[in-house]
């Protein structure tokens, strides 16, 4: 005797596409990815101004410790330029990843350009990229976004 209870179809009469999840887990594996990368980009700041006070460094006398200070400068913030446009990423997958789940075509749409962005960040992107996009143009997915 089993006890499972029978799958609701949501409110709109179309279940939920197996293979929604093609589209739903590569995205939940690149806002994972891009997490990790927020965190540990800051650390990488150090580690340069680490490698920039060995004295090997300033064995060229062309260059200063003033120019090397700017170098140094510009270099960190680059890296927290970096930070604030992964955190808006990071924001934006979230919402594309909530957008698809609930059945919205913008969402679909989204995750497509996504995908295909992804396909030119060898070697995990390409295989995310191409996953999400079989999954986004399975018609199925396509029905259940456009309903």
């Amino acid at each position: 005797m089993t006890f499972s209870s029978p799958q609701m179809p949501p409110a709109s009469g179309l279940a939920k596409p197996a293979k929604l999840s093609w589209v739903t887990v590569p995205l939940i594996i690149q806002m994972v990815l891009l997490a990790l990368s927020i965190v540990l980009l800051p650390f990488l700041i150090p580690l340069i101004n680490l490698a920039a006070s060995d004295p090997t460094v300033l064995q060229d006398s062309s260059t200063t410790p003033a120019q090397i200070r700017a170098v140094l400068l510009f270099f960190a913030a680059s890296v927290w330029i970096i930070e604030i446009l992964s955190i808006g990423f990071l924001v934006l997958y979230f919402f594309v990843f909530r957008a698809v789940q609930q059945g919205r075509s913008w969402g679909r749409i989204v995750a497509i350009i996504v995908f295909i962005l992804a396909l030119f960040n060898f070697p995990f992107g390409t295989a995310l990229g191409i996953f999400g996009l079989i999954g986004a143009f399975d018609t199925e997915v396509t029905a259940y976004c456009n309903r």
